[in-house]
């Protein structure tokens, strides 16, 4: 059996809290309550909210930052990390601790987030906050084989008591789920109650918990992106941004213990459930043109596209894909599609300054539903996970000082050359890399700004007609030139009489 090194790790933080030292812990500051809600209704993704009290103890040192631990269980499922102060709502820049040194060198290293506080937090004085952590993809189904009609049961497992970088006082975890309950660890404190369960609360180090498990009931989609491209490729002579997305998509519902073609198109013409994913819904902008779709395997048999639409104040259009195979439990399905929208509506010049302004990143939803017209409103259904994800931009030839924002914390952006047909000296391709991507990500904008002058606007016709013109010259030239061996003049005889 393993050892539990985040119970053992929280076992000796919290035993600190009543030895009086409270120097000994980081940062003199102690957690003298803490609540967290583990969120399972918007799954694949996990939401737990930690709202917790901390209280500098120092005699006379004001504190200016507060340390959040991720356990290195689940560090590699990490999609966003953010602290608010609960009374005001403000929120507090957070930055990732890169090889900073852990306290307990035998335990495993966590990964460090440090929030600063918008004012020193005083001796003696109290502040609420609210950590909220995002995680993709954190439960299993279980088990992991049904019936095709049979019902998804998943399985969430943590530990009862949080890794605290502080002593705590007193802590509860609630755990909220949107279907039935089937079974949860039964420990001394815990309790059920609808569709939660609550672990606690423990006082300090007593009580502490191995970990705790809840086995509930959900029959939603639930798909994962494994991996994820989308390309932007901008030409300023067309006025066009044409944009491609490739997917990679698997349906993280149960295996099947066997696929009936029989049972699954009954199951259709009677309208019952079943764990198929029979449609996928694409979302794309209102002024999209050109729409395509490319399936290495032939697997879509039916692709159409919504006239324009508008919701929430939203306009935009929807591509919808059907598989000549629905998606079973486990399966995989690959593709791109693509379209192209108008340049200008995305670009602002100042002269030979440009800010290229695009969504971050596309939005994709998989639907069950066994009827032909499925409704508007699931296209904002929250229920793919993007586990790896590239964003690609193309920028026209000649274009300099190029500059990159993103709103958020992302893995790696970087430049690369990339010559393309007639190019002379090459395109810049900003390259943004990041895993575990948010849903508030979809939401979110990335500004490219670049100079790209008049002449580099001529660059290309430019070349091509030097070339064509050096083609011509060297062809007149050449026909002009006797290249082979002269012809001997011929001899005439002379008869002599």
């Amino acid at each position: 059996m393993k050892p539990n090194w985040q119970a053992f790790a929280t076992l000796l933080l919290s035993a600190l809290a009543f030895s009086g030292t409270t120097d000994a812990v980081e940062g003199g500051l102690v957690h003298t309550n803490a609540i967290r809600t583990i969120d399972l209704r918007s799954l694949p993704a996990v939401t737990e909210q930690i709202g917790v009290v901390v209280q500098n103890v120092r005699d006379s040192k004001a504190i200016k930052t507060f340390t959040v631990y991720i356990p290195h269980t689940k560090a590699d499922r990490l999609a966003k990390v953010t602290v608010h102060e609960r009374k005001s709502g403000a929120e507090l820049q957070v930055s990732k601790m890169e090889n900073e040194p852990f306290k307990y060198s035998w335990l495993p290293q966590p990964i460090e987030y440090r929030a600063t506080f918008l004012q020193p937090l005083q001796p003696g004085e109290k502040i609420s906050l609210n950590i909220d952590c995002v995680y993709l993809n954190t439960i299993e189904p279980r088990p992991k084989v049904v019936e095709q009609t049979g019902d998804q049961t998943w399985l969430w497992k943590d530990d009862a008591r949080l890794l605290w970088a502080y002593p705590i006082h007193k802590e509860k975890t609630v755990v909220r789920t949107n279907g039935e309950i089937k079974s949860y660890s039964q420990i001394k404190e815990s309790s059920k109650d609808g569709k939660s369960v609550t672990f606690g609360p423990f006082i300090g180090g007593e009580d502490l918990n191995a970990p705790v498990e809840v086995r509930f009931r959900d029959n939603r989609e639930q798909l994962e992106a494994m991996t994820h491209r989308r390309e932007y490729f901008v030409s300023h002579w067309s006025n066009d941004l044409n944009i491609l997305e490739h997917y990679a998509l698997r349906n993280r519902a149960p295996a099947l213990d066997a696929f009936d073609k029989v049972k699954q198109t009954m199951s259709r013409f009677m309208k019952a459930r079943d764990n198929f994913v029979k449609t996928l819904l694409v979302k794309v902008p209102a002024d999209a043109r050109e729409m395509y779709v490319v399936d290495e395997i032939g697997n879509v048999s039916t692709s159409s596209v919504t006239s324009r639409q508008r919701l929430n104040g939203d306009a935009f259009k929807v591509m919808q894909l059907k598989p000549r195979y629905p998606l079973a439990g486990q399966w995989n399905y690959t593709w791109w599609h693509g379209y192209s929208v108008p340049l200008s509506n995305y670009l602002r010049v100042n002269r030979n300054h440009h800010a290229l302004r695009v969504p971050f990143i596309g939005s994709i939803v998989g639907s069950a539903s066994q009827n032909e017209e499925i409704p508007l409103t699931a296209i904002n259904t929250y229920n793919t996970a993007v586990s790896k994800y590239e964003l690609r931009i193309t920028l026209p030839e000649g274009a300099t000082n190029v500059d990159v924002r993103v709103p958020f914390d992302v893995d790696s952006i970087r430049q690369m050359p990339q010559s393309y047909y007639f190019d002379s000296s090459g395109r810049t391709v900003v390259v943004v890399e990041h895993a575990n991507v948010a849903p508030s990500a979809v939401d979110a904008h990335v500004l490219v700004t670049y100079d790209y002058s008049m002449l580099s606007l001529w660059q290309k016709p430019l070349v091509i007609a030097f070339v064509v013109f050096a083609l011509f010259a060297l062809t007149s030239l050449g026909s002009r030139m006797q290249l082979g061996l002269a012809a001997k003049p011929a001899l005439t005889a002379k008869k002599t009489q």
